[in-house]
């Protein structure tokens, strides 16, 4: 990882929601934007297609991360027509979150991808969203970051891997760990990659990565590769 170059962008929401992909007439939402909001919100910035998107994250070998909090959430119920002639109207309850900060990691090899990255961001040709068409993003700062470091601490993050089948695999090395536990599924298998008919048309999803979601501090027994922004260290993860 030494010779990658990091462009970090600290963003701002008044409200997000992601779907999580388990939920369909509850749409529950991940704390924190999957890859594919990561990758969306880019092609925004470089005013490209999702199929083009994906074609650009395509060309070498790319690394992606996020770290985030929110000051709340909350319920909203929507109502929708249906295609259903015996029932024509229907809801949906979604989770939002409000009050949000973002810092979107993007790394990569090549100083020209890194360099178009970082001027999407600055300078978008479509306006930025973040979760939702209505979830406008104020991009606070983007800053360039070559050093890279490893670190067992981890909160407010999306790291790669089952976390807790690691660090419960690696308890023979007899390190301390701290890990919470928590109702709620922390571990998702979430798209990375999709077949796109067209540029705007119909997509199947061809490839999953398998990611956990960290929310209060987690003390492991192994370490993960990342970078530091403001103080805050964010795990990497290849696409």
């Amino acid at each position: 990882m030494s010779n990658f170059i990091y462009c970090a962008i600290e963003i701002n929401t008044q409200s997000s929601t992601f779907r999580n992909p388990e939920f369909q007439n509850f749409h529950k939402t991940l704390f924190l934007p999957p890859p594919t909001t990561l990758i969306g919100i880019a092609g925004a910035g470089l005013g490209l297609s999702p199929k083009r998107i994906q074609c650009f994250f395509e060309t070498g070998i790319w690394k992606l991360g996020v770290w985030g909090r929110s000051e709340g959430i909350a319920k909203d119920l929507w109502k929708y027509e249906t295609l259903d002639i015996k029932k024509p109207k229907s809801i949906i309850h979604k989770e939002i979150l409000h009050s949000n900060q973002f810092i979107l990691i993007y790394g990569t090899d090549s100083q020209t991808a890194i360099n178009k990255i970082s001027e999407a961001f600055l300078n978008p040709v479509y306006a930025l969203t973040l979760g939702n068409s209505d979830s406008l993003a104020k991009v606070c700062n983007v800053q360039i970051i070559e050093e890279t470091c490893s670190k067992n601490i981890l909160q407010n993050c999306l790291v790669d891997g089952d976390i807790i089948k690691e660090v419960i695999e690696n308890t023979s090395n007899n390190l301390e760990f701290s890990i919470y536990n928590t109702s709620d599924q922390i571990t998702y298998d979430l798209p990375v990659k999709f077949y796109y008919e067209s540029d705007y048309g119909i997509r199947n999803i061809i490839k999953r990565k398998k990611l956990s979601f960290i929310g209060k501090k987690m003390k492991l027994n192994l370490k993960k590769q990342g970078v530091i922004y403001k103080n805050e260290f964010i795990p990497v993860f290849d696409i």
